[in-house]
């Protein structure tokens, strides 16, 4: 097996690399290496069509390997240096999109190929079917992949599985209803790709089993099923010869090496993630930079074209974008100038870019504050908060609820949009949030202020609400505050409290030891 990175792998082109990891990813390598080129296709113009010539080219080229089982050193091609699985399911992926592989590609891997003197059965008769072309005559014979002893030997193993799980038989129908079709019977036109096509499926469910197929391939076993197909498999009896080499190669393959291929598939992909996103960022990221450092003017409020991109970027994109531009630093009028931008913005940001913007823009800003927000911050909060309220809260009122320490400050800007700048529907977030959570003193202002909006609450949430202070009420008993907080919810909600809820909180202030406790029931009583 090659190295966990091999230096030539990080020298081919990024498409190869992507098919490559796929190819080894375990035994629907094939498949999903398939659904690699299927993706690439709608976007690549003919100019830009898979590099097959480079990838060709790196598998070809020959490396020193040692060969066992005398460790003496050998120059072999790497492909034959790559994973009994991955050689099987890169031959599987070239027999199926072999038209559209260059001929002379074709030629020399199977060429490598040759040069192996114990080259894997299954492989070997891959190879032999892509030697035929997809365009063979009709007076030819066409290879069988299987010999007769080893269709009979799986027929069997099928209906052992299918015995040990009855409902495992409906996948497996295929193995059942067809009889094994004869080398010379086998059509001989350039329809190879139905020919096997209807050796898996049924006749009247050929599109239906096709599906059916592709999800049990990409579908994991439970553990039911791995100690059934394990059972299966001691009952299977050995091969008195031949075949014994392939059983040996496969058990040869550990299961670490599923893992490290996902690991390389994991590791491929933040690599072209970040390339992805750096490039989307020296491409789109100089120009915003130099309108936000260039001094306002009467236009400001207009959104520049330059900013419609961010309705056209991936969440990564977006950050990247983000961090490009500084935005959690930047001065507090290019802020301002930028969120007016966005208030602008035609059509509106999505929900995810709105959340990502709000945590860059004023997370950092809102929880190092140590004194009064500036003006220049609160027109930018102010602005950003009367088009995306919610995500805002989603985003900035639960790290400021769940930041450790009193947050004075905090507090008070908290305090503040509340009274002044959300929607009533952000409003109720905001109260749903502090519920979350114990409460403690820093959160009853919050709480102050959301009643101090007079919103009408839905019945679930003030239900939630009166539990809450129930509940909590013995950790308050001297807190005026607290006490506070209950006259409010009996008072300003008095037509949506129910009898029992009253009773309950007038209970809680009754067992209320704090300050001005007599004056708060006499406030109670004269609302009733």
């Amino acid at each position: 097996m090659e190295p966990r990175c091999s230096p030539w792998l990080q020298l081919c082109p990024r498409p190869c690399r992507l098919l490559l990891h796929a190819l080894r990813s375990g035994p629907a390598g094939a498949m999903a290496a398939l659904r690699v080129l299927q993706r690439g296709q709608p976007r690549q113009e003919p100019e830009q069509a898979f590099p097959w010539q480079a990838l060709t080219a790196a598998l070809c080229a020959e490396e020193p390997s040692l060969e066992e089982p005398n460790d003496t050193l050998a120059v072999k091609p790497r492909l034959l240096l790559l994973p009994v699985l991955c050689q099987r399911n890169l031959f599987s992926l070239l027999l199926v999109v072999q038209d559209a592989v260059p001929g002379d590609c074709l030629h020399r891997l199977l060429q490598a190929l040759g040069q192996d003197s114990h080259v894997d059965p299954w492989v070997q008769a891959l190879g032999d079917l892509l030697r035929r072309g997809p365009r063979a005559e009709e007076g030819s014979s066409l290879p069988t992949a299987l010999s007769s002893t080893c269709q009979q030997q799986l027929r069997g193993l099928c209906q052992k599985i299918a015995q040990k799980k009855p409902e495992g038989q409906r996948k497996l129908n295929w193995c059942f209803s067809k009889q094994p079709v004869a080398p010379d019977s086998v059509p001989q036109s350039g329809k190879r790709k139905k020919v096997l096509e209807e050796s898996l499926e049924l006749d009247n469910e050929k599109e239906g089993k096709r599906l059916l197929l592709e999800e049990v391939a990409f579908e994991p076993l439970g553990p039911q099923e791995c100690g059934d197909v394990a059972v299966v498999e001691e009952e299977v009896p050995e091969e008195p010869s031949g075949d014994t080499s392939a059983q040996s190669t496969d058990k040869a393959a550990p299961d670490s090496s599923q893992q490290d291929a996902a690991g390389e598939l994991g590791k491929i992909s933040q690599t072209e993630l970040a390339a992805e996103v750096q490039s989307f960022v020296q491409m789109h990221g100089q120009g915003l930079k130099m309108l936000l450092l260039q001094e306002s003017s009467h236009s400001e409020l207009r959104t520049p074209p330059e900013l419609s991109i961010l309705n056209n970027c991936s969440p990564s994109q977006l950050e990247g974008l983000c961090s490009f531009l500084q935005l959690s630093t930047c001065p507090e009028p290019s802020l301002v100038r930028f969120c007016g931008w966005l208030l602008a913005l035609t059509p509106d940001l999505s929900y995810t870019s709105a959340a990502i913007l709000a945590e860059q823009l004023f997370l950092r800003r809102v929880l190092s504050l140590t004194q009064p927000p500036s003006r220049h911050l609160m027109a930018a909060l102010t602005s950003f908060c009367s088009k995306y309220s919610h995500p805002f809260c989603r985003v900035l009122v639960a790290a400021v609820l769940q930041e450790p320490g009193e947050g004075a400050e905090q507090t008070k800007l908290m305090c503040e949009l509340v009274e002044e700048c959300l929607e009533p529907h952000s409003v109720q977030l905001v109260l749903s949030q502090v519920l979350e959570m114990p409460l403690s003193e820093k959160l009853l202002p919050v709480l102050q202020a959301v009643l101090g909006r007079q919103e009408v609450l839905p019945p679930e949430l003030l239900d939630l609400l009166v539990l809450t202070l129930c509940q909590q009420a013995p950790a308050f008993a001297t807190s005026l505050s607290f006490a506070k907080l209950v006259t409010a919810v009996l008072t300003v909600h008095q037509s949506q409290v129910t009898p029992a809820q009253r009773s309950s909180l007038a209970a809680v202030l009754d067992r209320s030891n704090a300050a001005l406790k007599k004056s708060l029931q006499a406030v109670l009583e004269g609302a009733r």
